[in-house]
């Protein structure tokens, strides 16, 4: 985040040197008086706090790539672990339907899946969705007895498991993270609210 700095002239003089004194204030792009326009001027615990809430959105909400995706971020790998328990769930139908009955996996009639309001015949979904190696994938009836698609299918399936625990640890990382900079904003509140109290005693 980006902030300009400036000073104020504070309207009174100094009890010990007579001088007139100043205070740094800072501008921070979009943050705004109520009009919209003109930028606010904020303290050093302002200034603080915006940069604060600033890292606390981006490590929720995560950063906006170039193809217009967000990635990086809490909501993001929660939206990805989301996909792939999906796609895990509609591979283990798919393994159960070659285990129980045998599944027909380039005849949508007959076996399809649904993804995402598109439906697909299993091969497709494998292929194009789960991204299997299209060679381990058959195009006919497949049975239990099909060792090979079946030792494919669990490969992927496990490789999908350990993708989900990796970013289960991300996903705790960027948590840690936020909660720190929320837990900065609640320290920079309690100073001032201390300094404002001290400064009232004062008086």
């Amino acid at each position: 985040m980006s902030f300009a700095v400036d000073q104020i002239d504070l309207s009174m003089t100094s009890p010990d040197t007579g001088e007139y004194l100043t205070a740094n204030v800072y501008t921070v792009p979009g943050v705004t008086e109520a009009d919209g326009k003109t930028p606010r001027l904020l303290s050093i615990g302002q200034l603080v706090m915006a940069i604060c809430l600033q890292r606390a959105y981006i490590l929720e909400n995560g950063v906006l790539g170039v193809d217009g995706k967000r990635t990086d971020g809490i909501i993001p790998i929660m939206d990805e672990m989301n996909t792939t328990s999906a796609k895990l769930e509609k591979m283990t139908d798919i393994e159960k339907t070659v285990l129980d009955y045998g599944c027909y996996m380039s005849d949508i009639t007959k076996n399809g899946i649904v993804w995402e309001g598109t439906n697909y015949t299993c091969r497709d979904f494998l292929m194009y969705i789960v991204e299997m190696d299209p060679s381990s994938i058959p195009t006919g009836q497949v049975t239990a007895s099909d060792s090979d698609f079946i030792t494919a299918l669990e490969s992927k399936m496990d490789e999908l498991n350990t993708f989900s625990q990796e970013k289960m640890i991300e996903l705790q990382s960027y948590t840690n993270k936020r909660d720190q900079a929320y837990d900065m904003i609640s320290n920079v509140l309690k100073s001032l609210n201390t300094t404002i109290i001290g400064n009232i005693n004062n008086m």
